[in-house]
């Protein structure tokens, strides 16, 4: 008659390692820490007992906190006359429902200055002079062109040239660059970029 009882066979060692890791995941497994206090009252936080001379008493360490999606914020872009509220980025229409495409201004004076503005230009800016000129297109506040400013006029061109304008490597030294419509961090962090 054949025996069919057999005696276990040992575990391998990949298996020891599997089991003593489920184990110590099981028990929840961590770090002691230690918070120790020396005779002249320094406080040390470690993870060895301390030494004989201080004071040992063991700090219980919360487990960490489960993981949480981030909230998500809705930034209010444009509130319409009725009162109703647009999250969104606002565009204009005509009356059958076609997009409109957005539209800024190209503003010049006749001093030569420069600038770009995603709503209408202003009708005068502050004059600059010949040495105004001398300083790569910075307004130059002298005693002859203190007060004096120059009338704008201003050209209708699509929003993707004017930001491209603003945006472009030799916007810094362009005359009239002062003037232009900067939008601030705080506009942009929030979505109210309208070269977005």
């Amino acid at each position: 008659m054949l025996d069919l009882e057999r005696t276990p066979r040992p575990l391998r060692w990949y298996e020891w390692l599997a089991v003593l890791l489920l184990a110590s995941y099981a028990a929840g497994a961590r770090a002691e820490v230690y918070k120790c206090t020396d005779a002249r009252g320094a406080v040390s936080f470690q993870d060895q007992p301390c030494a004989q001379a201080a004071s040992q008493s063991a700090v219980a360490l919360a487990p960490a906190p489960a993981y949480a999606a981030s909230p998500a914020y809705a930034v209010e872009r444009e509130t319409n006359p009725h009162g109703a509220r647009r999250v969104g980025p606002v565009r204009a229409t005509t009356r059958r429902g076609e997009a409109i495409a957005a539209t800024s201004y190209e503003c010049r004076t006749a001093d030569g200055q420069v600038f770009y503005r995603h709503g209408a230009c202003p009708h005068s800016v502050a004059a600059i002079d010949a040495q105004g000129a001398a300083h790569r297109g910075r307004a130059a506040t002298s005693k002859s062109s203190a007060g004096k400013s120059v009338a704008v006029t201003s050209t209708r061109i699509s929003r993707e040239d004017a930001c491209y304008e603003l945006r472009r490597a030799g916007a810094v030294g362009r005359s009239g660059r002062i003037h232009d419509q900067d939008v601030s961090t705080y506009d942009k962090n929030l979505g109210r970029d309208p070269c977005r």
